[in-house]
Order: C-alpha cells, then sequence, then structure tokens
C-alpha cells in the first residue's frame, strides 16, 4: 500500500476517533455542566470536521470523499471513491486498485 494511501486511512482513523470520543464526552458534560468538558467536547468536533473536510480526500483523483460513516466499508476495510472507482484498502497486504 502506498504511503499516501496509508496516510489518508490513517486520518480518518484520527478523525472518526475524535468524532467517538466528543459524543460521551458531550453527554457526560449534558450532565455535569462543566466548561472544561464543553471546550474539549466541541473541539474534538470540530477537529473531525476540519480532517475530514481537507485530509479525506482520493489519493488519485484529489476530489473529497463523502464524510458519511459506513461500519461495514469504511474502517480497515474496503472503500472505493465515488469519483474514479478507485478502492483504498487498509491492510498492508492489499494495493491500490483502480477499476475502470
Amino acid at each position: 500500500m502506498s504511503k499516501k494511501v496509508r496516510d489518508i486511512m490513517k486520518h480518518r482513523k484520527v478523525s472518526l476517533g475524535c468524532l467517538f470520543i466528543s459524543i460521551p464526552i458531550n453527554v457526560l458534560n449534558a450532565f455535569l455542566g462543566s466548561t472544561l468538558l464543553t471546550i474539549l467536547g466541541v473541539s474534538l468536533i470540530v477537529i473531525f470536521f476540519i480532517m475530514s473536510f481537507t485530509l479525506w480526500r482520493c489519493p488519485k483523483c484529489k476530489n473529497r470523499l463523502p464524510i458519511r460513516f459506513d461500519k461495514d466499508k469504511d474502517i480497515n476495510d474496503i472503500y472505493r471513491c465515488p469519483y474514479c472507482a478507485t478502492k483504498v484498502f487498509k491492510r498492508e497486504n492489499y494495493r491500490l486498485i483502480t477499476i475502470k
């Protein structure tokens, strides 16, 4: 797998991690009302959106990939670019394949 694809998938995992960590923090903050939790939860959501809009792009055509999250197709598996049909693989024993 190329370094570019590894970086894209790594950024995607980090951004989704920020999103999934921010959700329980914001729920907890609804009960506690802490200013620190508010700042932390909102900051993590902002990081998710910034990383998703700037770094989640197809390595071949450079178009922004959809932000939607599909647990069956997104993380650690195959993701296909809707614009150029490039498959992005996370696993090390696969490589970047383009299907026309």
